[in-house]
């Protein structure tokens, strides 16, 4: 099994309803494919992992690239994993944008800081750690 994570911008800004539509359409598609993972979105700004079965991560992580809604696309990691850590979500999602002020004081410092896919090839880490904040809030 593989792990790909990686941030990219909008080439707009998302709407609810669209964000929405994306979301459904990931969850459908992920599910076919044995797809899980979890996708947060702030500002234009998307952080991804996703994984699976070799072929099908490489291949969605293709889709999403040539995907027109994306650029500056940037791989964080790619690792093979034994166990999945996003196993109970075809596409977990978090709009942060959205998010009260209470609900995201424990994630303050890293909100602070740049949601750009630029500032994540700076500290790849950082966004897998975030990934993983975000899942254990939405248990």
């Amino acid at each position: 099994m593989l792990s790909i994570v990686y941030a990219s911008s909008a080439v707009r800004l998302f709407n609810r309803a669209e964000l929405i539509e994306l979301l459904e359409a990931s969850h459908q598609a992920n599910q076919e494919h044995g797809i899980t993972g979890m996708l947060l979105y702030r500002g234009g700004n998307f952080i991804q992992v996703i994984e699976g079965e070799n072929e099908a991560v490489i291949q969605l992580y293709e889709n999403i690239k040539a995907d027109p809604r994306h650029n500056n696309i940037i791989l964080l990691s790619q690792d093979p994993i034994l166990e999945r850590q996003f196993a109970d979500w075809s596409m977990g999602f978090r709009n942060i944008d959205q998010m009260t002020r209470q609900e995201l004081e424990g994630f303050s410092e890293f909100l602070e800081d740049d949601f750009s896919p630029g500032y994540f090839r700076e500290h790849p880490t950082r966004a897998y750690i975030l990934l993983l904040s975000f899942k254990k809030t939405m248990r």
